[in-house]
């Protein structure tokens, strides 16, 4: 089966063909964070689906060199900055930006995401990557200096507006010339910005000043994986201007560019956009404090929705995501304490497992279709459950966790053999609850929790599980 992904620069499903000559390496470049606040689940559902095609890429046998950036020098964080007071603003950016790159790692950490294999920062970059750069495209023609900043000519831009399937006359409509700014055409996009009083600011061949946002991801993303690489991702939202205005540089400067681009779908909060202003924003640590500190409950509430679509983050969903995920860990705990099939490693996979793992795998080659796959580890579940073979359920648990650790689930679940004597007391505890004996029952549950075992009862018998 071959990968197919829908590439925004098309706008049709295209087969995944690598550029690599053996076909088997990968550069993917993805948009990171802004690092000037606590990082929010729109950050977290972002870097997850990436996470997840990285992990596909991998089990496909694919080797990924994965890069994100980091914007370390922007309004934002100056504005950040200015209202945390202190005479020393270069300082205060410094301390915003570091605190902030802190937290988001924390952050997808806690939930499981894989740090990329190169994190280069804007600031890091400047002088003489972006700096040189932008001369090169100054010495093309497809920029202009002008009064100390430097602007991209976008009408010099050939097939400026494809990416966003935009003309440059739907463009014009709403463009303009801010005060201050000295560009020559109000759709032109600053490349290099002259320097502010005591603002973060480089020397330059224009005189001090900062890069523009856009000119920042083209020169990391060509810097780390070449002139040409394969995939671009990052939120539908950068879609125009953000990577329409890369696209245009790296063409400018004779750079073919990546080749397929991914975009995820944004999220919202009870129906709303997320705001502060709105009170409806929501950190990482407050969204996995509702998932009761499980950092699969909010993947599965990721999958449920394709990464292209919107996605609305609220309590009831979460609760359908958390019911979901534990039928899972329940199967998975119950096939461990109560199996011991010593020869299920050569047993042959019952058909009914083969077909799920074919929906799960047919699933993900459709453009990561997680809602697909998610529903096939659904039905290894129920084909464990259903079938009275204790080898066939263990291989429906074994399979449930292999595939679902494609998606980063389950990489924390740890399974153990209960004793015969805890064996022993569960039947006791079974027999005492249909005697309708509760007092002898509860006492039971009471002894395991001492244990740190928590015993649950659901509606296909009891799991026990270790206490979080």
């Amino acid at each position: 089966m071959t990968l197919r992904l829908h590439n925004t620069l098309t706008r049709r499903l295209d087969e995944f063909r690598p550029l690599d000559p053996g076909g088997k390496r990968v550069g993917i470049y993805v948009c990171g964070p802004t690092v000037y606040d606590v990082p929010h689940i729109g950050h977290a559902r972002s870097a997850y689906i990436f996470d997840v095609l990285r992990r596909y890429l991998a089990f496909k046998g694919f080797t990924v060199t994965f890069v994100r950036n980091v914007t370390d020098v922007d309004d934002k964080i100056i504005d950040k900055a200015r209202q945390e007071g202190g005479t020393d603003l270069k300082a205060a950016c410094r301390a915003v930006t570091e605190r902030s790159l802190k937290a988001y790692h924390e952050a997808l950490d806690r939930l499981g995401i894989q740090q990329p294999d190169v994190e280069p920062k804007a600031t890091e970059r400047v002088v003489p990557d972006m700096t040189d750069f932008i001369s090169k495209l100054l010495m093309q023609g497809a920029a202009y200096e002008a009064g100390g900043d430097v602007y991209f000519a976008v009408r010099k831009s050939e097939g400026y507006g494809r990416l966003s399937n935009r003309t440059l006359d739907d463009l014009q409509a709403g463009a303009r010339v801010e005060p201050g700014e000295h560009k020559q055409d109000p759709l032109d996009f600053a490349l290099w910005k002259a320097a502010k009083p005591e603002e973060p600011s480089w020397k330059s061949p224009w005189g001090l000043g900062r890069p523009g946002w856009h000119i920042e991801c083209t020169v990391m993303s060509t810097k780390e994986l070449g002139d040409a690489f394969d995939i671009h991702g990052g939120g539908v939202d950068l879609v125009f201007p953000h990577h329409e205005n890369e696209i245009a540089q790296a063409r400018g400067a004779g750079k073919p560019f990546a080749t397929y681009w991914v975009h995820n779908g944004l999220l919202t909060v009870n129906g709303e956009k997320m705001s502060k202003s709105l009170g409806n924003f929501v950190t990482v640590e407050e969204a996995l404090a509702a998932c009761g500190g499980e950092p699969d409950v909010l993947k599965v509430f990721f999958l449920g929705t394709h990464y292209r679509s919107p996605i609305d983050y609220s309590a009831t969903n979460l609760q359908a995501a958390s019911g979901r995920y534990r039928r899972m860990v329940h199967f998975f705990h119950r096939v461990m304490n109560t199996e011991l099939p010593t020869e299920s490693g050569e047993a042959v996979t019952p058909a009914d497992i083969l077909d799920q793992q074919d929906r799960f795998l047919s699933a993900m080659d459709d453009d990561l279709n997680t809602p697909k796959a998610l529903a096939a580890l659904d039905g290894l579940v129920t084909a464990g459950y259903a079938s009275s073979d204790s080898v066939h359920r263990f291989i429906a648990s074994r399979s449930m966790r292999t595939l679902g650790e494609t998606l980063g689930l389950f990489t924390g679940l740890k399974g153990w053999r209960l004793s015969p004597e805890q064996q022993q007391l569960l039947r006791k505890r079974e027999e005492a609850r249909q005697r309708r004996n509760f007092a002898e029952a509860d006492k039971i549950r009471t002894d395991f929790a001492a244990q740190g075992l928590l015993i649950e009862d659901t509606p296909e018998g009891w799991v026990v599980l270790p206490k979080r």
